[in-house]
């Protein structure tokens, strides 16, 4: 027969029921209580609160980069270059503003500013004797004037002869190795071989082409001398055989006319023949040489390069003068950095630290495995014992209160707009307050008005690791968690 329950047939709570109902309330009421107040343990309970003082507040950002050099500089020969006969610096070398870099073949720049002050002495004389009138002297002059103008047609012929010379033994050494080229592949066997054999043929029949464009341009030059110093020669002579006629003003203008252009023809002969040394725009240390003896140099001049550019000019100078540290900061941290903060970069090898300042803060994101950051430049105040590329934590000092009241940032709670903290009174009671605050640093907040130096406030209390059971809030928002027994 199906029994019914006492207590369901009276409609009574039975007396037994009444006592257990009443008993979990109480311990539930106790151990509510001791997590207050902090129970028979009172060094549990100090690690649960916190004291209002006075002191600074201090917020910061890190983030961490390498040290790189604020500026590269690209050096490079200016005007037409030529073949590089010196190159004074290797990879490593630190060197001051204006030391030798490399130099040029100058025997063409030589010859060309040997001509030119010879046109200038020319161009000189005649107008001497344009204005003077003939003399046996200026007679005298004129002829050593055809005659500097005949060196100068012979002069050039020399060095047309030389060139015309070269291209033949050029054509000659490229000719004999492109034949020896098609006999290796004639003579080849097995695909391989074959293969490797045409592969010298394309590279020597290209080399023999650009050695010859070279060569060849080489010699137009000179003929282009030839043709100059032949005109510069039969104007000389017209210009004696009129001499003796007696100088008009339209004259004497051409004459002036003459020495003026043989006076640029010098500057920018004398310029040409500067420009076959290349020196260092900057002080710094050498991070690439690319060029070697024998091998062509660059006309591209002097540019400054970003310092992770790549190499464009025959010398990369790193200007190690000046150091700076990139480092990425995090979208929710880069509201409080601005241009013009101190900053601490510490060089992880050696712990040592060296203080800065923000010089720049991108404004365009760089998005990292769907992380958004945005670039922070830090210029360092001493770079003597820094090295490029040393591993380094920047810290940005982004905002700093000085004698304020202070509280642990862990003890407010803030939902919404709304701080608050929970007081311990002085028997035993907590209250919550509504606190208001002003800068939020590492650690602690400035504290504007709710709390006072010397409050006591409890602070959210971890979750208990020996206790398996349940917690309530305690104190409201930002109060104390109690355990209770598991169930």
């Amino acid at each position: 027969m199906l029994r019914v329950p006492l207590w369901r047939r009276t409609g009574r709570v039975g007396p037994a029921i009444n006592a257990l109902i009443l008993l979990a309330i109480a311990l539930v009421a106790a151990m509510t209580w001791r997590a207050v107040s902090g129970g028979a343990d009172p060094a549990a309970a100090a690690e649960q609160t916190a004291t209002v003082d006075t002191g600074n507040v201090t917020a910061t950002v890190s983030a961490s980069g390498n040290v790189e050099a604020a500026s590269t500089v690209e050096a490079s020969f200016e005007g037409a270059g030529g073949t590089l006969t010196h190159v004074y610096v290797k990879k490593g070398d630190r060197i001051r503003k204006g030391q030798l870099l490399a130099s040029i073949d100058r025997t063409s720049a030589l010859q060309d500013l040997t001509l030119a002050q010879a046109q200038l002495q020319s161009a000189q004389a005649s107008y001497a004797a344009v204005a003077d009138g003939r003399t046996s002297a200026e007679v005298a002059q004129d002829n050593l004037s055809v005659a500097s103008a005949q060196q100068s047609v012979r002069s050039a012929q020399t060095s047309l002869a030389q060139s015309r010379a070269s291209y033949a033994l050029t054509k000659r050494q490229q000719d004999a190795a492109v034949a020896r080229a098609e006999r290796q592949l004639a003579d080849a066997t097995g695909a391989e071989a074959k293969s490797a054999a045409r592969q010298a043929l394309v590279q020597a029949r290209e080399q023999r082409a650009t050695s010859l464009l070279q060569a060849r341009q080489q010699v137009t030059q000179q003929e282009e001398q030839v043709a100059s110093a032949r005109l510069q020669l039969r104007s000389t002579q017209a210009q004696v055989a009129v001499s003796a006629q007696g100088a008009t003003d339209d004259e004497l203008a051409n004459a002036r006319s003459q020495v003026t252009s043989a006076q640029v023809g010098v500057q920018q002969a004398q310029q040409a023949l500067d420009q076959t040394v290349l020196r260092a725009p900057a002080a710094g240390t050498v991070t690439a040489v690319n060029g070697t003896v024998g091998g062509s140099s660059s006309g591209s001049g002097s540019t400054d390069a970003a310092s992770d550019s790549g190499s464009s000019g025959l010398v990369t100078i790193t200007a190690t003068g000046t150091l700076e540290v990139t480092a990425y900061v995090a979208e929710a941290d880069i509201g409080d950095v601005e241009v013009g903060q101190t900053a601490t970069v510490t060089l992880s090898a050696s712990d040592t630290e060296v203080t800065g300042t923000v010089t720049s803060v991108d404004t365009v994101e760089t998005v990292t495995n769907n992380v958004v950051e945005y670039g922070v430049t830090v210029r360092l105040d001493k770079t003597k014992g820094v090295r490029l590329g040393a591993t380094s934590q920047l810290t940005v000092n982004t905002g700093e209160k000085e004698n304020v009241t202070r509280v642990s940032s862990s003890a407010l709670t803030t939902i919404g707009d709304r701080t608050t903290a929970t007081v311990l009174q002085d028997d035993g009671t907590t209250q919550t307050v509504q606190v208001d605050v002003g800068l939020q640093g590492d650690t602690t907040t400035e504290v504007l008005s709710g709390l006072s130096p010397g409050d006591t406030v409890v602070l959210p209390e971890q979750a208990d690791s020996a206790t398996d059971g349940f917690s309530f809030p305690a104190g409201g928002p930002g109060g104390a968690v109690v355990s209770g027994p598991g169930r």
